[in-house]
C-alpha cells in the first residue's frame, strides 16, 4: 500500500487567543524599540536632509492582511519621484534613482526603522511576508501559485525570505520561503527568537558598511590615495570559477575551466587559457565550498549568457587572457542563483 505524502499545515491566519498575545507583544516591544531607536532616527534624518534636501520619510501604499491597503513608511533611499520612473517595476541598477546614502541604509536595511510605528498602528506585525506594492501584486504576484496565503496573516517588518535571499530574489522563489514558513506564524517564541536574529544581522552588517565608509574616506580624503570609481561594486568570489560554452551546445556541455575574479550585477572579469569568440556565448559560472561540521563540499552554479566588453593579453603563469564580460542570467532561477551565491547580497 503506497505512503501518503506527508503535507505541511497551514494554519497562516490567526486564532482569537493569539490575536490578544501578538497585539499586546508587537505593541510593547515596538514602543521600546522606537524610543531605543530615536538616536538612530535623528542621525539618519539629518543625514538625508544634508544630502539632497529632498523628503527624509518615504509613504507608499502596500497591501496588508486580507489584500487591505495601508501606508507603509520609510527612511527615503531613493531620489523624489523615483516612483515615475520605476512604475509598476522591480526595482533595480537600471533604473539608477537610488539616493546619496540610499545604498547604505538599503544594504543595512535601516531605512525599515520606520515600519516600528507602521506595527504600533497594528498594519504590520514584527515577522511575516513583506508587504507588496498594488501594482506589483496586479502585474506580477497575483498569477503567482500559492501567493494569495500570505494575505491571511499581517506583513512583516521582518520578512521571513527577506532574511535569506536578495532584494532581486524572483517574486516566485520568495513565495515558496514566505509559504514554508508561516506555518510557524503562532509561535512568539519563534517570533521572538527571529527577532533578536535579525536585530544581530543588522548591528554586524552596518558596523561592516560603516567601517568601509571610513575606510575609503581615509584612503581617499585624507591620505590623498586613489581609487577607482565605480557605479556597481564588484565582489571578489573566493574559489570561483567559469566554464566556456558555446551557442551550438543544445546539451549545456561547458569546458575550459576558467577562473572568476570579480563580478558585480551587469559585468564579470576572468582569466582564461582560451581564446573566446563569436560562438562562445553561454558562461557557466560555479563555487564550491567546503560544509562546516562534514565531510564533503557543496556547489552552487549559475548559466548566463555574455558578451565581450574587453580582451586582453595577461602575462600570468595560469592564465593568457583576461576578458570582461557582460551577462545576463538565462532565467529568473538563474539570476537568483548569480545574486545569492556569487553576488552574496542576501543579509544571512
Amino acid at each position: 500500500m503506497a505512503k501518503k505524502k506527508r503535507r505541511t499545515k497551514f494554519r497562516g491566519g490567526y486564532s482569537k487567543v493569539f490575536v490578544v498575545f501578538n497585539t499586546f507583544f508587537n505593541s510593547i516591544l515596538s514602543i521600546i524599540l522606537i524610543i531605543c531607536s530615536i538616536p538612530l532616527f535623528i542621525i539618519i534624518s539629518i543625514m538625508i536632509k544634508l544630502k539632497d534636501g529632498g523628503p527624509i520619510f518615504y509613504q507608499g501604499v502596500r497591501l496588508g492582511r486580507n489584500k487591505k491597503p495601508f501606508t507603509m513608511y520609510k527612511f527615503r533611499t531613493l531620489i523624489p519621484d523615483a516612483q515615475k520612473i520605476i512604475g509598476a517595476e522591480l526595482l533595480s541598477s537600471k533604473h539608477n534613482v537610488v539616493a546619496p546614502w540610499g545604498k547604505f541604509l538599503r544594504d543595512s536595511r535601516l531605512d525599515e526603522l520606520p515600519q516600528l510605528f507602521n506595527i504600533l498602528k497594528s498594519d504590520m506585525d514584527f515577522v511575516g511576508p513583506r508587504p507588496e506594492r498594488p501594482e506589483i501584486y496586479e502585474k506580477i504576484c497575483k498569477h503567482i501559485k500559492g501567493y494569495d496565503k500570505r494575505f491571511d496573516t499581517k506583513p512583516g517588518l521582518i520578512g521571513f525570505s527577506q532574511l535569506f535571499t536578495p532584494h532581486s530574489s524572483p517574486k516566485r522563489i520568495r513565495t515558496l520561503i514566505d509559504n514554508r514558513l508561516l506555518v510557524k506564524k503562532q509561535d512568539l517564541l519563534w517570533d521572538t527568537s527571529i527577532i533578536i536574529y535579525t536585530i544581530l544581522v543588522v548591528v554586524v552588517t552596518t558596523c561592516y558598511k560603516i567601517f568601509k565608509i571610513c575606510n575609503k574616506v581615509l584612503k581617499n580624503k585624507i591620505l590623498g590615495m586613489y581609487s577607482e570609481k565605480r557605479v556597481l561594486e564588484r565582489v571578489q568570489p573566493i574559489g570561483a570559477k567559469i566554464y566556456i560554452g558555446s551557442e551550438n551546445d543544445e546539451k549545456g556541455s561547458f569546458a575550459y575551466e576558467s577562473r572568476l575574479v570579480d563580478i558585480n550585477e551587469d559585468a564579470f572579469l576572468m582569466y582564461t587559457n582560451h581564446k573566446i569568440d563569436q560562438k562562445d556565448s553561454f558562461f557557466k559560472l560555479k563555487i564550491t565550498w567546503n560544509i562546516r561540521g562534514k565531510k564533503g563540499v557543496s556547489e552552487k552554479s549559475a548559466i548566463c549568457t555574455g558578451k565581450v566588453y574587453k580582451e586582453s593579453e595577461i602575462k600570468n603563469k595560469q592564465f593568457k587572457y583576461s576578458y570582461v564580460i557582460k551577462y545576463t542570467p538565462i532565467s529568473p532561477l538563474n539570476s537568483y542563483m548569480v545574486h545569492q551565491y556569487f553576488l552574496s547580497e542576501s543579509m544571512v
